[in-house]
């Protein structure tokens, strides 16, 4: 991963916090195949209400996803 000029080996189950104005960018430069979980939000103070959550309930879908089947095929 790339921060800022800075380039990062991540292990695995790695994580890594980047401020949101940090340029960032991904990329696997081996041969084996990696899955990413890349996570966003806007911090409290930019207008998240804490408590807000969507969907309400963290471990329902969303109702736009609910005929879908997880994984896709």
């Amino acid at each position: 991963m790339q921060v800022g000029g800075e380039t990062l080996t991540i292990p695995r189950h790695g994580a890594v916090l980047v401020d949101p104005p940090s340029l960032r960018q991904v990329f696997n430069d081996t041969a084996e195949e990696v899955l990413w979980l890349i996570v966003g939000a806007p911090r409290h103070e930019e207008g998240a209400v804490q408590g807000d959550l969507y969907p309400e309930n963290p471990r329902q879908s969303p109702p736009e996803l609910h005929d879908r089947k997880w994984p896709p095929v």
